[in-house]
């Protein structure tokens, strides 16, 4: 018999149950029931019943007289033609989660002294271990056959202790060729994650000093008690980096360098974060990622520049950012020394983690249980909702196992203080709420939130999503500082215009009028139902509150779009407006790294790139070097560094509760339309904030006297004047006033 490719996608055959095929043919019309025969371990299975879907001409069920075997390699035989049933629904019944949901440990780990291997794969026909004494090249020392044990998982245990050696598996499959793989629950590997390499992570050869410490030490004294505590600064690893005199440029250890300074001799770097204020760098993804080759990293003709949200392997972190990505043990070391550097300076570090999908079909998920880990239509084609190809099953027992184990391994082993989701709503909102329930009885401080949107058509129902409707059913745990917080769309767009329209301008730059209500819902933290918004937060630490991130343009490039021939002034109080009402709105504040240096991303022929995904470092790199002192850019670094002092000083700024922040916000009616004013009052102080989108204007304040603290052009907790009865705001402006 001639056996069909696997790949084949005109003639497939999968088993939807255990008593159940569903064959796709070339054409199902006039077929009849005499024409299948159904193989299961060698063994013939009766057909009991035959139906094709009206609705789908090339779709045939066969039903069966006994329930199969799926751990047997089972084939249907149609004229002469086998093609094997891969199992694909049959994952999605309670009898399979009954008999093959494992709890327990998987992967490589040190034990007694001996090296254990565990890897879930319960349909596989034979897995082989590999061991190499190389992460790139070399002979294979082992290609021993593991044991099949209960719940499908696969074992072996070498007498000996081989931290820093490499492993694979060879996969074999019913119908497919021998495939060897990387463990997917690998925590480090050698040059491109080709392999996986076992790793002792207590070993003090992987631990740098102070780690345990530096931890200790900043939870004691940093750990926040809410989210709205945070203040959140987002980079990628090279542009920190890119255009500095570090050390390591571009590497994890760039992040751990005191004393660098730019061309004006102004620090930057560690130091600039720490005096900034932020108390949470937010690193774009850190773990492996396929489009960067690792090979050619001092090829200067090659553009080793990606954001990272194509990954590879979720467990081990990226080598292009280690000081050598052929050693396993460099990319654990160095990126720990980067995080107990952070904590040192009194900075948390969040995790972006994008577990909604692979690059391709060649990762380790996809190769070590085929079909488990993703969503697929009934015709076996992958569901598209990440816009990449593919996207994984979180609300599959062993997938989202697999999340939270990850979750849990990145905390533990290098001391995470956050993670942020990318498209948060493929995930399920239960695999999300147990993610809550895992991390915050370990780590109440954690931060964790995410995109509340998919980027494509799902099969995931909309009920199960965890999109920003959604994320609002999630229970935060006791003594946690949140549950699970979603990126406020509203804000972003409605203070500086859509993303979507890049002309498009918003209540600071232009389109005031039409964007009062929305920025009033958002200035309360996108908890109050009385603007007739469609979504309304469960309180104001589920709300992420930004106007840039590292997707579309920056604000100053935003701001340039929108203004035209504006003069420079304009557009620079445009920016301190768009701050200012992040930062002193509930919620939490977040904000792309440099868009406090009026970061720009040009395209090099008069315009802008919106999407620098692969752009080159040129493009993506933060220009340090335009901090010189006396600039524009300096002077706005300075502001924003008022606004976060101001936030940190004044804890009603922070409140969280739906019905103590309507309590505490009386908004104006005595003012312009397009002029928003409001009392904030609470925690034993009462502020006045105006925010003022015109030219100039007239704004009368609350009976009493009032200090100024922030205008058009400073910020911080400082007095810049008393007022009383009414205050003149010349120019686009935040002005934040506090009772005396």
């Amino acid at each position: 018999m001639a056996e069909q490719n696997f790949s084949d996608r005109r003639t497939r055959a999968f088993i939807e149950d255990y008593d159940r095929i569903v064959v796709f043919v070339a054409d199902a019309w006039g077929v009849t029931r005499d024409e299948f025969r159904v193989y299961s371990g060698g063994v013939s299975v009766p057909i009991k019943d035959f139906y094709s879907n009206p609705h789908e001409g090339h779709e045939i069920n066969l039903i069966l007289g006994r329930q199969l075997d799926p751990e047997q390699p089972c084939f249907v035989v149609r004229s002469g033609i086998s093609v094997a049933a891969q199992p694909k629904g049959i994952y999605d019944t309670a009898e399979f989660a009954s008999r093959y949901t494992y709890e327990g440990k998987l992967g490589a780990s040190i034990e007694s002294g001996r090296t254990v291997f565990r890897v879930w794969a319960p349909f596989a026909q034979c897995v082989r271990l590999n061991i190499y004494g190389d992460g790139e090249t070399g002979s294979n020392y082992y290609g021993g056959v593991m044991t099949r044990g209960e719940r499908g998982v696969w074992t072996a245990t070498l007498d000996a202790d081989l931290a820093g050696w490499y492993y694979t598996y060879t996969m074999s499959y019913n119908g497919r060729a021998d495939v060897e793989t990387v463990d997917p629950y690998a925590v480090s590997g050698g040059m491109n994650a080709r392999r996986g390499m076992i790793a002792d992570l207590s070993s003090p050869r992987l631990t740098p000093y102070g780690w345990a410490e530096e931890h200790e030490a900043y939870k004691r004294k940093h750990a926040i008690k809410n989210y709205t505590d945070a203040v959140i600064w987002e980079t990628h690893v090279r542009d920190f980096s890119g255009k500095t005199r570090a050390i390591n440029r571009t590497r994890f250890l760039a992040l751990s360098e005191r004393g660098l300074h730019n061309g004006s001799g102004e620090s930057i770097g560690l130091d600039y974060l720490a005096d900034l204020g932020i108390t949470h760098i937010h690193l774009l993804p850190v773990a492996e990622f396929a489009t960067v080759d690792e090979t050619r990293l001092y090829d200067d003709t090659y553009n080793a520049f990606n954001w990272g949200y194509d990954p590879k392997h979720f467990n081990m972190p990226m080598g292009a950012y280690c000081t050598n990505p052929r050693n396993g043990n460099s990319r654990v070391r160095d990126l720990r020394e980067a995080v107990c550097a952070l904590h040192a300076s009194g900075i948390g570090v969040v995790f972006d983690v994008v577990y909604n999908h692979t690059y391709n079909f060649e990762a380790p998920l996809a190769l070590t249980v085929p079909y488990y880990y993703y969503r697929f239509d009934h015709r076996g084609n992958p569901s598209n909702g990440s816009g990449c190809g593919n996207e994984t099953a979180s609300e599959r027992p062993m997938c989202r196992k697999f999340i939270i184990d990850s979750l849990l391994h990145w905390a533990d082993t290098y001391h995470a203080d956050g993670f942020r989701f990318d498209l948060m709503a493929l995930h399920d909102v239960e695999t999300m709420q147990e993610a809550e329930r895992a991390l915050h009885a370990k780590y109440p401080s954690m931060l964790i939130y995410g995109e509340g949107w998919v980027g494509g058509s799902t099969l995931l129902a909309g009920e199960k999503q965890c999109n920003k409707w959604n994320a609002g059913g999630i229970t935060a745990s006791d003594g946690a500082a949140g549950a699970v917080a979603v990126f406020s769309d509203v804000m972003r767009d409605c203070v500086k215009g859509s993303v979507f329209n890049g002309g498009d301008g918003g209540y600071a730059n232009g389109r005031p009028y039409e964007n009062v209500n929305a920025v009033k819902f958002s200035s309360m933290g996108a908890t109050s139902p009385n603007f007739n918004m469609n979504w309304v937060a469960a309180d104001a630490s589920r709300v992420i509150n930004y106007v840039s991130a590292h997707d579309n343009n920056t604000l100053w490039d935003k701001i340039a779009m929108t203004t035209g021939h504006a003069p420079l002034e304009e557009k620079l109080r445009i920016n301190r407006l768009c701050a200012g009402i992040v930062l002193t709105s509930r919620g939490v504040p977040f904000f792309q790294s440099g868009e406090e240096l009026l970061r720009s991303k040009p395209d090099g022929h008069g315009g802008f790139v919106e999407n620098s995904y692969n752009a080159p470092d040129d493009v993506n790199n933060i220009e340090w070097d335009e901090l010189v002192p006396g600039s524009d850019v300096e002077a706005m670094r300075d502001y924003y560094r008022g606004l976060i002092a101001f936030r940190k000083a004044h804890p009603v700024l922070r409140l969280v509760g739906r019905d103590e922040i309507e309590n505490a916000t009386e908004f104006r009616s005595d003012v312009r339309y397009d002029i928003i004013a409001y009392t904030l009052t609470g925690c034993g102080e009462s502020l006045y904030i105006v925010y003022n989108p015109l030219e100039s204007a007239d704004v009368p304040l609350p009976e009493g006297k009032w200090s100024l603290r922030i205008d058009g052009d400073t910020a911080g907790d400082r007095e810049l004047g008393i007022y009383e009865s009414k205050y003149h705001i010349e120019g686009k402006s935040v002005c934040v006033f506090v009772k005396v």
